[in-house]
């Protein structure tokens, strides 16, 4: 199982790494670019202090990089403190970069250029991002279908290549929550790189988690649903309802639950109804079934 699954290593919360943009030297060169570039290509960054134009491009480089989701990957080499390995790829100005794929050099440029230009360079290289984003898309479907055991094994096979992908962690995260490991997800929460902390997948993810904590231990529900039905007025046990149904996998009756207290009182608890729709909408994501039905009727009663 890799260190990503759901296994023996399930309580270590250092599942998240932070390796899509490095600084390497001579001595950790060949594991940094040679070997990662087994993986994915791996930009190549030769720099040094005091570079106007290194200090330009970088920055870019950077970014382009982030957006690819680990598609790419880059390193970068201060030639101050790396002069053998400029004089071994015969650096005579920076920056220059260089891009490694499958343990070789296979494409570059010297010299600074625009922003848009680094962009499309970066975008050339990421052809593995459709194969990364086919793997995700079978990952979410299994673990909807309730094969939390199978979608983990996907999410880590995309890890195992960029451990800082947003939509493995996310939906890791959720793996976890769907079996109980609340606390691992926890866990993985606080190891959260800040760069990928607001993408839609990992704001999901907590939106699950902070369900699950609020649900707690749900058990039977057939208590909650007789008190709703005696006493259907009772806004405050209708939520709870709402609760204990999203935690027993029943979205479409937790959506209908809160969509009943909107009809008879929009503002009821300073809006809480449509707040934890909101959450519950975030938690399952923007394609999910229940969160099209759900905006629906959402928007049917705010504009009617």
């Amino acid at each position: 199982m890799s260190e990503y699954g759901i296994g023996t290593n399930q309580n270590d919360p250092s599942l998240i790494k932070t390796d899509l943009i490095k600084d390497s030297t001579t001595k950790t060169f060949m594991e940094d670019v040679v070997a990662e570039s087994q993986k994915v290509p791996v930009i190549v960054d030769f720099w040094a202090p005091n570079c106007a134009p290194c200090a330009q491009l970088t920055p870019a480089l950077e970014a382009a990089v982030r957006e690819e989701a680990g598609a790419v990957k880059l390193v970068k080499i201060n030639t101050h403190e790396c002069p053998d390995l400029a004089a071994q790829f015969r650096i005579q100005s920076v920056p220059t970069i260089y891009v490694f794929k499958d343990g070789q050099p296979i494409d570059g440029f010297a010299g600074a250029m625009p922003e848009s230009e680094v962009k499309k360079f970066v975008k050339k290289l990421s052809g593995a991002a459709e194969g990364m984003a086919a793997i995700i898309d079978e990952a979410n479907e299994k673990r909807e279908a309730g094969e939390a055991q199978l979608a983990a094994d996907l999410y880590s096979q995309i890890l195992a290549q960029d451990p800082q992908n947003p939509d493995a962690i996310g939906g890791l995260m959720k793996c976890y929550i769907d079996i109980g490991e609340i606390e691992t997800a926890q866990q993985a929460l606080t190891m959260m790189p800040k760069e990928i902390e607001n993408h839609a997948a990992i704001t999901s993810a907590k939106a699950a988690l902070d369900l699950a904590l609020k649900s707690g231990d749900t058990g039977d529900l057939s208590g909650l649903i007789a008190e709703v039905q005696t006493t259907p007025e009772n806004h405050e046990k209708r939520f709870e309802l709402a609760i204990a149904y999203n935690a027993n996998n029943k979205q479409a009756e937790a959506v209908n639950e809160l969509i009943t207290i909107l009809k008879h009182n929009m503002q009821w608890n300073d809006g809480a109804a449509r707040t934890q729709l909101l959450e519950f909408f975030d938690a399952w994501g923007p394609k999910d079934e229940n969160t099209i039905e759900g905006r629906k009727k959402l928007s049917s009663l705010l504009f009617a």
